[in-house]
């Protein structure tokens, strides 16, 4: 039988192939294997941050609800909250206009307030108005429209923005935040359900679903996180 020059027959070198062929199969499926549980491990990381993230900032934000939210449907049974944020508040320091309320012990910045913020007489003289705040400087509001009572010192007053957090679309995923009525802003993406309750009037239950990207090769499913918290109110 012919050999090589080494010494050895095709059939030993045609042996050696097939089994060097079938350790580098192994291999590959083994990398192959071990990268597509780093890969989904790293998004199940990315999912419960993201969707950790998007919890707590809501639980911060409905902590500053003022007056009663609505909780409505857009996609999902009642996945759309709608508020006003306590923003500030305090007690006019006198010498008011028909169109401006003052407030000396403040340092607001210059026109930080514009049309998205509201600012209302809780008591005192002029109770229960309400207002679109068109100017500020840095101890005064302007507003809107005229007083129909001008606040006085026995004034106390809060601002307020209407705030919202939704989801727009099933087929994107993503919970979106919605600041003064302007475009929904992206909070988190990878969100297939959430939902808002208020079981009483102090507190707001929300319950949120993420998702990964990608199915885990072993169940052939996507893996699935759900968050639930209970805020209490401040005010």
């Amino acid at each position: 039988m012919w050999k090589s020059e080494q010494g050895h027959t095709v059939t030993e070198l045609l042996i050696a192939v097939a089994i060097l062929s079938v350790l580098s199969a192994q291999a590959y499926n083994a990398f192959l294997s071990s990268s597509q549980r780093l890969v989904l491990q790293n998004e199940t990381v990315e999912m419960q941050t993201d969707a950790q993230a998007a919890m707590d900032f809501m639980v911060r934000e409905l902590r500053l609800v003022f007056g009663t939210p609505t909780i409505t449907t857009t996609v999902t049974t009642n996945d759309t909250i709608t508020f006003d944020r306590l923003e500030d508040a305090g007690y006019s320091s006198g010498g008011n206009a028909t169109t401006t309320l003052n407030d000396t012990r403040k340092t607001w910045s210059p026109s930080s307030f514009t049309t998205t913020y509201t600012v209302r007489i809780i008591s005192g003289t002029g109770a229960s108005q309400a207002r679109s705040i068109s100017a500020n400087t840095s101890t005064r509001l302007t507003v809107s429209s005229a007083w129909s009572t001008p606040p006085d010192s026995s004034s106390f007053y809060v601002i307020t923005r209407k705030k919202a957090f939704t989801r727009t679309s099933t087929s994107d995923n993503v919970l979106r935040y919605t600041a003064g009525g302007s475009v929904n802003q992206p909070l988190a993406d990878l969100i297939t359900n959430h939902t808002f309750s208020q079981p009483d009037a102090n507190t707001i239950g929300i319950t949120l679903t993420a998702q990964t990207r990608n199915v885990a090769p072993n169940t052939g499913q996507k893996r699935q996180y759900t968050l639930t918290e209970t805020v209490l109110r401040r005010n």
